[in-house]
């Protein structure tokens, strides 16, 4: 949980009576509010709206083998670390508005577990959480596609939106304290009878709830959160704190409470060594825990995935791994920078167009990024603006080299006759037909008498359809794969699907047409797609 202090016996003491007269606790605890933006909206539809599932098969499994009697066996964790990577790469990936109520907070509670664990292997070493900087507050983690901290997670998602206290003993902060990390994974089919039975099995822990000398010890989960347990609009709740934990803890609390409501509460304090286990690691995963999985799709950074093949396993499957980690790394560098990212993104590419690295990839990866729409503002851009400083440098700054440079290239100087003739007609086909390399039209219609105005108005249009196609492809593809990982509606993926297809022919016949069209305004230049030779 995201409160980090230890009380002294004084201040719980004092905390205790009020806990007994009245529902509200009376010391400072993390208040429940609810997150605002687009993750909000997200969580809104999902609650509104949402039909689809999660397979958290991975987690699952690497919890059936990892985690024994509510402790953690780490060197097990360790031993497994590409799994839990992939199962945090589905994380990122998901589309949180698909997901039906249940499926999304199943899938936040496995969320903030897995998370959980991957802070303490990535500090491994450390004897407690608390000893890991910003654990909670300032480290984030990419899921669903938005940065989030892991008191986010809890306190601005969980708590606020589903109002039902029994999520304080669904999620593990890696203490001993703590609610006890189960060795199987939530699912949205069973969540309520998961919860129940995560509830009773806190509440029955004589370590959490003891009635001694008239007394009830409880777990400083009702000094921090004490509200939650008997606030107007939580459920489960109960009237006051000692009643709440009557229903679920042991006949002996429940008499104890039935017959003395006002019975003096004690809070105990709080263990937060390293929720380890001790012995021997548990059993390898099993094999199909590789063929389920799925890694970041490239240039996804955490928002989009690419399938697995059936089967992968040994040197395929591990270079799979590497790739999506630096893919995914490069994405929360991207996400790091909030709206600053597309901006950032666009500079990149243009740098690309100016050097005449090919984008094709980065145009794809704007689709998985940002999706269709912004993917394809940000590649337009980029694009733009990489086209237009290669004109000006090729017109104003290193002309007689680039003159040079395309001397030999017969093709472009059929071109250059056209555009005498033709004007912005012949920019527009050139950039549509596949025969001219983009980034290299753009030096050598700085060297041709194309006036500025005419060379970007022209580039920006017929470059529309090219660079849709491709974000068009990135953003298909990364649906497809959270719609294979369970994160996505397949309706939904199935219509997207179709537009490719659809967005696919259109390209293609225009870029026919194209192809003919520009062939006919060479002839009438003096020279012919199909004869100028293959120097460009």
């Amino acid at each position: 949980m995201g409160f980090r202090s230890r009380w002294s016996g004084a201040r719980a003491t004092a905390c205790a009576v009020v806990l007994v007269a009245v529902p509200l606790p009376a010391c400072s605890a993390p208040v429940s509010q609810a997150i605002e933006g687009p993750v909000a909206q997200q969580v809104q539809a999902a609650l509104e709206g949402g039909t689809a599932t999660f397979d958290h098969s991975i987690w699952d499994e690497l919890l059936r083998g990892g985690a024994r009697e509510g402790l953690v066996d780490y060197q097990y964790m360790i031993d497994n670390r590409n799994l839990l990577d992939v199962y945090l790469g589905q994380i990122a990936a998901a589309n949180l508005a698909s997901l039906a109520a249940d499926e999304l907070m199943a899938f936040l509670i496995n969320a903030y577990n897995a998370i959980t664990v991957a802070a303490i292997l990535d500090d491994w070493g450390v004897s407690s959480i608390r000893e890991i900087d910003g654990v909670w507050t300032d480290r984030t983690w990419n899921v669903g596609g938005h940065r989030l901290t892991l008191d986010n997670i809890e306190h601005n998602v969980l708590r606020p939106f589903w109002r039902d206290p029994r999520i304080h003993f669904a999620v593990n902060c890696a203490s001993m304290s703590c609610a006890p990390l189960p060795n199987w994974a939530f699912n949205g089919t069973e969540l309520e009878s998961q919860l129940e039975e995560r509830s009773r099995s806190f509440l029955t822990d004589p370590t959490n709830v003891t009635l001694r000398n008239g007394r009830l010890y409880l777990s400083s989960y009702f000094d921090w959160y004490g509200t939650d347990f008997t606030e107007q609009g939580w459920t489960p709740r109960a009237e006051t704190i000692p009643r709440f934990v009557a229903m679920y803890a042991t006949e002996e609390v429940r008499a104890a409470v039935a017959a003395n409501p006002g019975i003096r509460v004690e809070i105990v304090d709080y263990d937060w060594d390293l929720n380890q286990a001790t012995g021997g690691t548990g059993q390898e995963p099993e094999p199909r825990q590789l063929q389920a999985g799925l890694v970041p799709f490239p240039f996804g950074g955490g928002t989009d995935q690419d399938s697995q093949e059936s089967g992968a396993s040994g040197k395929g499957a591990s270079e799979r791994g590497w790739l999506g980690q630096k893919v995914d790394a490069l994405g929360e560098w991207v996400t790091n920078l909030g709206w600053l990212g597309p901006v950032v993104y666009a500079l990149i590419y243009a740098v690309l167009v100016v050097c005449l690295i090919p984008a094709s990839l980065m145009t794809i990866g704007a689709g998985v990024a940002f999706g269709f729409g912004l993917g394809t503002a940000t590649v337009v851009a980029g694009a733009n603006l990489g086209a237009n400083l290669a004109f000006l440098v090729a017109r104003y700054l290193l002309r007689s080299r680039v003159e040079k440079w395309l001397s030999g290239r017969k093709r472009l100087q059929a071109v250059d006759r056209a555009v005498e003739k033709q004007g912005w007609r012949v920019i527009v086909l050139t950039r549509l037909s596949p025969a001219f390399p983009f980034n290299v039209q753009n030096y050598f219609y700085g060297l041709t008498k194309a006036k500025h105005r005419h060379y970007l108005a022209s580039s920006l249009v017929a470059m529309l359809p090219g660079t849709m196609l491709y974000v068009y492809f990135g953003a298909a593809g990364a649906e497809v794969a959270a719609a294979a990982g369970g994160a996505a509606d397949w309706g939904q993926t199935a219509l997207l699907v179709a537009g490719l297809v659809a967005t696919v022919l259109v390209v293609a016949l225009v870029t026919r047409t194209a192809r003919r069209e520009l062939n006919k305004a060479l002839e009438e230049a003096g020279g012919t797609d199909e004869t100028a030779g293959a120097g460009a």
